[in-house]
């Protein structure tokens, strides 16, 4: 809450009482800022106050201003002035100094006693262990990380968990294709997100020119008469014809009617039984000529092996996940950034793989999710043996699968699986998951189910923090035309850039210094640039807009940053403001600017802000509380980084304006450096909140 703000309220609040004899709560007593700076520092709206009063707001500001006119007591003002329908506000120079001396050690005073007993769980990221980060994973990391510090600092326990997919089929391919095809221990260790990336690609690739031979033999087959051709499925595969009658009948049978992992080697033996030395040529193209060398049929048999415990298969499920959240966790510790927790989908499947990590025991598994909701009438069961949830006609949410026929679960019993899981072990007052847009359907069908199955309470909220896209300007990436803009790569070459950049600006920078400088500057130029977004909206990242020392960057912001810093070493600020031995000097200056009758006072000509500056700078500085609570309520990085910027772009006025070092009255001078220090000390703490460092040298 902005305390400044609070107190103009509060008087306000006792001047229309003392005047009208009306008691208003504080809260319908809004401020807000004139459309030009020169109007005055705050303007307060009186139309409200005219039906309750019976006046026009003219005339009830002027009342307001001859109130003040003839009673000493109210000295907060120097000017009121009327602009209909508002009560323009200036607030009086030797207040607001005394008023910034008396609580500038409360700015970053934010720890709220009554978060401490409450918990927040955040979710983030939803990786795959087989695919690299790539540059839409600066997204949810990064948001995350800033309301986690910031739920921190305001007294919340936060418990973070980074979820990660490693179950699926997709294991089957990647175990295949490791064990028989490209095996590579060392690249495994060294990178395992980018071993089992190529592994993934490499097998997908394969897999799809066993499609495309099987379609250009398929397709001969289809010259053949239909009859004949029905009459041979039917005679080598009974089972297959009678359950797919419907797709046997269809004018040219496509191969895409028929499910490819259970019958592709049909068409094998099929086309291979009309044809001779054409299809043999194309089989020698094949992988496999036999059921049991089916390539899919051997990835669903390894993928069925893991599910069954498979000594091997277990191994090698280990080593993937270990490996891969290592490799990841080296490119988000460039970014700051470390979860709690990476609890595997896996998990919530009730297999009980060994832990990775130490998180509390699974009590209900997928599984058993799905029977309770059965139980509960939310779901219902199918003949084919598959699940849904149909929700009331008032909700407008289209129905979901909980469980397919063949009893396998998809993302919705997962998730469903997490709220139990942490509503269970933490219960949280917030569960945030911060996915992008492409979830808000799926995430609200979650959030809905566990409200009707009384998982989370009205006391719980369930939030889902979503974000647009990120991309290059020459375009979007495609994983499944293994086109990604890697994160890592984007890294490097931000850190390049960055050489580049400081190179051609100064020359004095030792070999050492240049690359720290620069591991600094540009990574923290890259969040910053992406945090300073709405995440409402989509982002292009350009280089050029992202790696500027202009306007709303990193850079502009961090070079105020060192210039107050060398202000206040120039001063000895730091050794004389926070040093015990001074402090009776430094309780002097203070009891100067606050006791009108003091002897510090006779001696000093003038211990107030004597500039517009220093007053926009303090009014700037007192409204941070407020920016915090409201980047923590709305869940927008942006807000504070706005705030960063307004702040720097009215220090920077107030630097070029005052003279500070050079000042000769001594508690003039006292109070302009501790304005800069506030300055320096407000936004270090607002980048702390943004996981940025602050370099002292630039």
């Amino acid at each position: 809450m902005n305390k400044l703000i609070s107190h103009i309220q509060a008087t306000l609040k006792e001047i229309l009482l003392e005047l009208y004899k009306i008691e208003i709560s504080i809260d319908d007593l809004s401020l807000e800022n004139p459309p030009k700076k020169e109007l005055g520092d705050y303007a307060f709206p009186c139309f409200w106050l005219s039906k309750l009063l019976k006046k026009w707001p003219a005339q009830i500001g002027q009342e307001i201003i001859d109130y003040l006119k003839n009673n000493e007591k109210y000295d907060i003002f120097s000017n009121l002035e009327v602009a209909w329908p508002y009560l323009n506000l200036r607030l009086d120079k030797e207040f607001l100094s005394k008023f910034f001396i008396e609580n500038y050690t409360d700015l970053l005073n934010l720890d709220d006693k009554n978060n401490n007993w409450k918990t927040i769980v955040i979710d983030y990221i939803w990786a795959n262990v087989w695919k690299p980060l790539h540059i839409g994973h600066m997204c949810t990391p990064n948001q995350w990380q800033v309301l986690i510090n910031l739920f921190e600092k305001i007294g919340y326990n936060v418990i973070s968990d980074s979820h990660i997919w490693d179950w699926g089929i997709i294991f089957g391919k990647l175990i295949y294709a490791y064990k028989n095809l490209w095996w590579d221990e060392k690249k495994l260790k060294e990178n395992a997100v980018e071993h089992l990336f190529e592994l993934y690609v490499n097998i997908s690739n394969e897999i799809e020119k066993d499609k495309q031979t099987l379609t250009i033999i398929w397709n001969e087959c289809l010259k053949l008469d239909t009859n004949i051709l029905k009459e041979k499925i039917k005679m080598y595969f009974p089972d297959y014809f009678n359950n797919h009658i419907k797709c046997i009948n269809q004018p040219n049978l496509p191969l895409e009617t028929f499910p490819l992992h259970n019958y592709s080697w049909a068409y094998v033996i099929l086309s291979n039984y009309f044809f001779s030395d054409w299809c043999n040529e194309h089989l020698k193209k094949l992988q496999w000529i036999f059921p049991k060398n089916d390539l899919e049929y051997q990835i669903r048999n390894e993928f069925k092996l893991l599910s069954e415990w498979n000594t091997e298969s277990i191994e090698l499920w280990q080593k993937f996940t270990k490996y891969s959240i290592d490799s990841m966790q080296k490119t988000l510790d460039r970014f700051n950034i470390k979860p709690d927790y990476n609890i595997w989908e896996s998990f919530y499947e009730g297999l009980w793989f060994p832990k990775m990590e130490n998180y509390p025991d699974l009590t209900y598994d997928m599984k058993q999710i799905v029977a309770e909701l059965l139980k509960k009438w939310i779901a219902t069961k199918n003949d084919d043996g598959s699940v849904w949830v149909v929700f009331p006609d008032d909700t407008k949410i289209p129905s979901c699968i909980l469980q397919k026929r063949d009893w396998t679960h998809g993302y919705l019993a997962s998730d469903l699986a997490w709220v139990k899981y942490r509503m269970q072990n933490w219960n949280p007052e917030k569960i945030i998951y911060f996915v992008d847009v492409r979830q808000q359907l799926h995430l609200k069908q979650v959030f809905t189910i566990s409200k009707m199955a009384g998982w989370s309470n009205d006391k719980t909220e369930l939030f889902h923090v979503y974000n647009w896209f990120i991309s290059l300007k020459d375009g979007a990436m495609s994983t499944r035309k293994w086109r990604i803009i890697k994160l890592e790569a984007l890294l490097d070459e931000a850190e390049l850039r960055a050489k580049k950049i400081i190179s051609e600006k100064r020359d004095d920078f030792t070999e050492n210094e240049l690359t720290k400088l620069s591991k600094i500057i540009w990574i923290w130029a890259i969040k910053y640039g992406y945090l300073s977004k709405n995440r409402t909206l989509d982002t292009i990242f350009d280089w050029d807009e992202f790696m500027t020392f202009e306007w709303n960057s990193w850079p502009y912001i961090q070079y105020a940053y060192v210039r107050a810093m060398q202000i206040l070493e120039k001063a000895n600020y730091p050794v004389i403001a926070r040093n015990e031995a001074i402090q009776k000097i430094w309780n002097n200056i203070v009891n100067g600017l606050l006791h009108k009758n003091s002897q510090w006072q006779k001696d000093t000509i003038d211990n107030t802000f004597d500039h517009d500056e220093e007053i926009d700078l303090a009014k700037e500085l007192f409204n941070y509380k407020s920016i915090l609570a409201e980047t923590a309520t709305s869940y927008y990085p942006h807000i504070l980084c706005n705030y960063a910027y307004n702040l720097t772009k009215k220090f920077n006025s107030f630097y070029n304006k005052v003279h500070i070092l050079s000042e000769e009255n001594e508690a003039k001078k006292q109070l302009k450096l501790l304005l800069v220090d506030q300055f320096s000390q407000v936004l270090k703490n607002s980048f702390e909140i943004l996981w940025i460092e602050m370099p002292e040298k630039m």
